[in-house]
């Protein structure tokens, strides 16, 4: 196996391997590796089932279920990413074709679940690329000053906010899922425990301001952190071919998709893995 540079980006393709057999399993200590310096790993050309992809999201951590069961496959652990519809017209899975902008997933949660991938099975003609967002390069391209302001700073981390205003409004939102999630707090930076970097640790669709400053402050601090973390330089995007599996690090990244024609299919499988403290970065609530 190497790692492959891709377009001069962060991202790394992963070539010589096969997810589907079992001889991956010898190398997880080598892709586990690779992951813990690399938040972007992109895998080729790969024919896989929902066992096999169970398998894979094995090498990194814990694969966990969705809060939201009714995306769920034949694996509990793997869900669907779809704009079809069954003989009932509810789509299969969710997210549909719309667009969705930049974020980061469970950062409302006092532990998020930070380890994802996606595994592209059909995909439309146009439209429906996914983009990633480096915090790390974003972290070291802050002036001096602003590493100071964020460097002990507490975000609030409000899943009321996400599914209530803004890009992610959802009016069908759970209220028991909703009651069940208060808002949480976090620290803005965290330190990755293998290689030392520093990441930022934003959601600008979640955190609703930063401890001890006014919301004028807050707010701008924010747009200025998300305005360098998108900047074109820090971003990979990826343009989609079946058979491709994408794996990424939630805690030290924002991603974002393109919304896509509703009249072209497009069906791509997802997991959530519990990443080890050891490696990865793994947010905790600040109490």
């Amino acid at each position: 196996m190497q790692l492959q540079p891709i377009d001069g980006s962060f991202a790394r393709e992963v070539t010589g391997v096969k997810l589907w057999s079992a001889s991956t399993e010898p190398d997880a200590k080598w892709l586990a590796d690779a992951f813990a310096e690399n938040p972007v790993l992109v895998f080729r050309r790969q024919a896989l089932n929902d066992q096999d992809l169970l398998r894979f999201g094995g090498l990194f951590g814990a694969p966990q279920e969705y809060a939201e069961t009714h995306w769920q496959s034949s694996c509990p652990e793997v869900v669907f990413v779809s704009n079809m519809r069954n003989s009932r017209g509810e789509l299969i899975g969710g997210l549909a074709n719309k667009e969705l902008k930049w974020h980061t997933d469970q950062s409302y949660y006092a532990t998020p679940v930070t380890g994802c991938f996606l595994y592209a099975s059909m995909l439309p003609n146009v439209g429906g690329e996914t983009a990633w967002a480096n915090l790390y390069d974003a972290y070291d391209a802050l002036s001096d000053s602003t590493k100071r302001l964020v460097e002990d700073a507490v975000g609030t981390f409000s899943y009321r906010a996400r599914v209530t205003h803004g890009a992610y409004r959802d009016d069908n939102h759970d209220p028991v899922r909703l009651a069940n999630t208060p808002d949480v707090r976090h620290r803005l930076v965290h330190i990755n425990p293998v290689t030392g970097r520093r990441a930022l640790y934003i959601d600008p669709n979640t955190v609703t301001g930063i401890e001890g400053m006014a919301q004028s402050q807050s707010d701008v601090l924010l747009e200025e952190l998300l305005a360098v973390a998108t900047d074109a330089a820090r971003t990979y995007r990826h343009v989609w071919q079946v058979g491709d599996l994408v794996l990424w690090d939630n805690a030290v990244l924002l991603h974002r998709r393109a919304a896509f024609p509703n009249e072209h299919y497009r069906i791509l499988k997802r997991m959530i893995i519990a990443l080890p403290e050891d490696k990865h970065v793994v947010p905790a609530a600040v109490d």
